[in-house]
């Protein structure tokens, strides 16, 4: 395979990923703009355009924009703490206004919140660690349009699609949905040595997750835990 023909349609699987993301979050983000902080906002650009990067930057090297390509992929490290600093922040703010949610359902989006903010920054830094190994970076790349997808997704099955009759329901219609796509993703390249150490770690990740939503509610530790990292007292 060629890299001219290497993964060549990828933008437009991850432009998909984009469209779900808009989508999901259209009711209660996008078409509500001016009611939200600039915390809110930051949190929410800088994640969108995470996205954007990642639909750009396959098509800049399909058209052979190496240069253009680089110059990007660096900038990256100007927008990935940004990613991470609106999470953290937006983490904080969601355990301290707990009030505003159902009883306990802040901790198990806090968990959530925690295991994909670890999960993109390993992601993005075993990237940059392998960025002359297309087929490993590449691969690393793509694993990180998964994250937004979580909460997105979610969003889409309970309020806009109507699907999900409760939180916990849309929740596992997310995470199965994701991993059904890991699993055509493994299929489609399983002739290809790097899944084992890409999307086949990246899917029991993202099994792992799925199984321990369902008992967040029952960590003591994990509510003390969080109450102290927001320094809020119940």
């Amino acid at each position: 395979m060629t890299k001219s023909k290497y993964y060549k349609y990828a933008h437009i699987y991850l432009a998909l990923g984009l469209v779900v993301v808009l989508i999901g979050f259209s009711k209660t983000y996008f078409n509500r703009l001016g009611e939200f902080s600039f915390s809110h906002h930051l949190h929410g650009i800088s994640a969108t355009l995470w996205m954007i990067l990642l639909i750009i930057q396959p098509y800049l090297f399909q058209k052979g924009k190496l240069k253009t390509h680089r110059f990007l992929g660096w900038s990256s490290l100007v927008l990935v703490p940004l990613i991470i600093i609106g999470g953290v922040i937006m983490m904080k703010m969601m355990i301290q206004g707990q009030a505003n949610y159902p009883p306990n359902i802040v901790y198990t989006l806090a968990f959530i919140d925690v295991c994909t903010l670890l999960g993109f920054a390993s992601l993005y830094i075993l990237a940059l660690y392998f960025r002359k190994n297309l087929m490993l970076h590449s691969r690393f790349m793509v694993s990180t349009i998964f994250g937004p997808l979580v909460p997105a997704l979610t969003r889409l099955f309970l309020i806009v699609l109507g699907v999900a009759s409760n939180f916990t329901d849309a929740l596992t219609y997310s995470y199965a949905s994701i991993e059904l796509v890991l699993l055509i993703i493994i299929w489609k390249e399983r002739s290809a040595k790097e899944i084992k150490s890409t999307y086949v770690p990246f899917l029991i990740y993202i099994l792992v997750q799925h199984i321990l939503i369902y008992y967040v509610d029952d960590w003591n530790w994990w509510e003390t835990l969080m109450n102290g990292f927001a320094n809020y007292s119940p």
